[in-house]
């Protein structure tokens, strides 16, 4: 095992591996400092063996007819040195792991006019962490708008509470917007900005974001709009709404759950 101190430039690489296409892809992102000390990535992802998939087969599964992308530019600095905080705290070995599946997540670094590949110990963390930076350049790049996901909350007795949060990846900010039964409150900022009422810092954010997705939204449950019954709802930025609330047979352990994330996600109101 070793740990990366410092590096004049990093290429990240990473394959699905065998997995069915659409799904299987591979991507490079190349780390770099300019003569200002500025960080700059540049990305490039290939989506392959779709050639004996139909239009209508890929877009089923919710990708274009084209999904590759490339993107070059300057890097935000905050999101930099992370970069260099998780490559200090991670372990590195120069072999994979013969127990690790198909895919593939290996790093290549330059310092002091030498280079070597690396595989990380846990590279399930790293290519989560790879997918945020990539989320970031979507961003900036404007290919894609920071995620928002909504909720809505009815009692029996006719109130409303309607709170949307916008998670920037590219700011490492969450900004809150809520309202109640119609009258909207101030924005709540990520926290450590000042002018109004303080929301959630990022990492609080990406705890919520985690409990968000850990729980499956079924197409089949889905509703187009938010309905006006009573009841709690989230969208989560796919468009669609689905309502928070446990089956007939969920064990106690599965409604308390969704009770905590109801509880969670109204507290910021």
């Amino acid at each position: 095992m070793k740990h990366i101190e410092s590096f004049s430039k990093l290429i990240f690489e990473y394959n699905t591996g065998p997995i069915p296409p659409p799904f299987c892809n591979k991507y490079k992102i190349v780390v770099s400092k300019d003569d200002t000390d500025n960080y700059q990535i540049d990305l490039g992802i290939i989506y392959y063996d779709r050639e004996g998939l139909t239009e209508e087969e890929i877009v089923e599964e919710g990708f274009f007819l084209n999904d590759d992308y490339n993107w070059k530019g300057k890097f935000p600095d905050a999101w930099g040195l992370e970069i260099e905080k998780k490559l200090k705290n991670s372990n590195w070995r120069k072999k994979k792991s013969p127990r690790e599946g198909g895919s593939e997540f290996k790093i290549k670094i330059f310092h002091d006019r030498q280079s070597e590949v690396l595989h990380p110990a846990d590279s399930r963390v790293w290519e989560i962490f790879i997918h945020e930076i990539i989320q970031v350049i979507y961003e900036i790049s404007k290919k894609e708008a920071p995620l928002k996901i909504s909720f809505s909350s009815g009692s029996s007795a006719g109130e409303k509470l309607n709170i949307d949060y916008t998670f920037s990846f590219a700011e490492r900010a969450v900004l809150i917007d809520s309202s109640q039964n119609g009258k909207k409150s101030l924005p709540r900022l990520p926290t450590g900005q000042a002018g109004r009422q303080a929301g959630m810092d990022w990492e609080e954010g990406q705890k919520l974001l985690k409990y968000i997705f850990s729980f499956d939204y079924l197409p089949e449950n889905c509703f187009d709009k938010i309905t006006k019954k009573q009841g709690s709802y989230i969208s989560p930025g796919d468009g669609f709404w689905y309502e928070l609330a446990a089956n007939e047979n969920a064990k106690e352990e599965a409604i308390d759950r969704i009770d905590r994330l109801i509880e969670t996600l109204k507290g910021y109101g």
